[in-house]
């Protein structure tokens, strides 16, 4: 637009602003607003800023800049109400969330659903469970209310173990949610499944199947994970055997949730028959390693785990994978309380070679397990 001659307006420059921060970063957007004119540092241009910190939950900053504009006289707009709540809300501060609403309402600007949502999660974090319900009752008679209203109270619901309002409240979010917006879909299933309603999971996964002609790799990762959470593991093999037939594109993290299920059932041989095949393919990645690696570790089948790290080069497609610190110190406090000396020197020699541990590491590795057998020697 520049580049044509164009003449960059107030609006012009408020959605720059938000496009900078989303690309760039919110440092890149602060940079971009204080380098304009000053008469280019309007309304618009500081509620979209004081949004930017909102998103990028930047309570601390957003509140400063809302109080310049509050100096400034600006009256506010439904995005500055919004965004102050949220910021509020972020800070710690729902009751002031809660007057911000109030504020807004007197000034007779209309409420959105998104503002009914801080509404409610300030509420929900005041633990007023009362008052949340009783706003989205009355925002039931006055406008129609987004799914997400409601998939938020069934989460709350099943956090307190009140499963039968918490699937009222799904079977509501089914009845208003957008049937052709396939993240509903996929809520539901993992809602379902939190519930431990494994009847209700595969009527949602049949209803999905029904209303879209083909499922993407997305609704069946929503789907394996449902199924694993409420123990389904027949339905989960159907599904993954299904998956199987069907795929376009592998999908690694629907295998890996399919492998830790073999695991748990103590079905070795499947699990690694996947993994075999997803290697042949370069499919694994670093989740596959460490599900295999941890299984092993808490099998205390540590040569098994050793040789899943040596695959790990061949398993992890990026070249600057390392194992992560976690895993590291499991192997490590292993070997310490097995006093396994011999152990642990070949196990830091492989990490040396993956470029994770340095020479001071190594020492302190050998040096832990040295003293921990010396102990174990002395009887002390």
């Amino acid at each position: 637009m520049e580049a044509h001659g164009a003449e960059l307006r107030l609006t012009h420059h408020a959605i720059r602003l938000d496009l900078i921060s989303k690309v760039h970063g919110i440092h890149a957007a602060e940079e971009y607003f204080w380098s304009l004119p000053d008469m280019f540092k309007s309304m618009k241009t500081y509620s979209c800023l004081l949004h930017c910190y909102s998103a990028h939950r930047m309570a601390d900053k957003g509140l400063v800049l809302y109080q310049k504009m509050k100096a400034m006289n600006f009256v506010p707009n439904r995005l500055m109400y919004n965004s102050l709540m949220v910021l509020y809300l972020k800070a710690g501060q729902p009751e002031k969330a809660l007057i911000t609403f109030e504020e807004m309402r007197k000034s007779g600007i209309m409420a959105e659903n998104f503002t009914y949502f801080i509404l409610i999660e300030s509420y929900i974090t005041m633990n007023a469970l009362d008052a949340a319900e009783k706003v989205l009752e009355e925002l039931q008679k006055v406008a129609p209310i987004h799914w997400s209203l409601y998939t938020r109270m069934a989460n709350i619901y099943m956090k307190l173990e009140q499963f039968g309002k918490a699937e009222a409240a799904l079977k509501k979010a089914e009845k208003v949610m957008n049937k052709a917006e396939l993240s509903s879909w996929d809520n539901l299933l993992r809602l379902y499944a939190r519930s431990g309603n494994s009847t209700e999971v595969k009527r949602i996964w049949g209803c999905l199947k029904s209303t879209f002609k083909k499922c993407l790799n997305r609704s069946y990762l929503a789907m394996v994970i449902a199924l694993s959470m409420v123990d389904d593991f027949d339905s989960l093999q159907q599904i993954f055997q299904e998956w199987q037939s069907s795929y376009e594109c592998y999908d690694m993290r629907i295998a890996n949730v399919m492998i830790k299920a073999y695991l748990n059932k103590g079905m070795i041989d499947e699990a690694e028959a996947i993994r075999q095949s997803a290697m042949a393919q370069g499919r694994c990645n670093k989740n596959t390693v460490y599900i295999f690696a941890e299984f092993y570790l808490d099998k205390s089948n540590v040569k098994a785990a050793l040789e899943i790290l040596r695959d790990a080069k061949n398993m992890v497609t990026a070249h600057d994978w390392v194992p992560s610190k976690e895993l590291v110190s499991r192997f490590l406090k292993h070997y310490e309380e097995s006093k396994d000396v011999d152990g642990v020197d070949p196990f830091c020699e492989g990490l040396k070679k993956l470029e994770c541990l340095d020479a001071k590491g190594y020492e302190e590795a050998l040096m832990r397990t040295d003293i921990a057998s010396l102990k174990s020697v002395s009887g002390s």
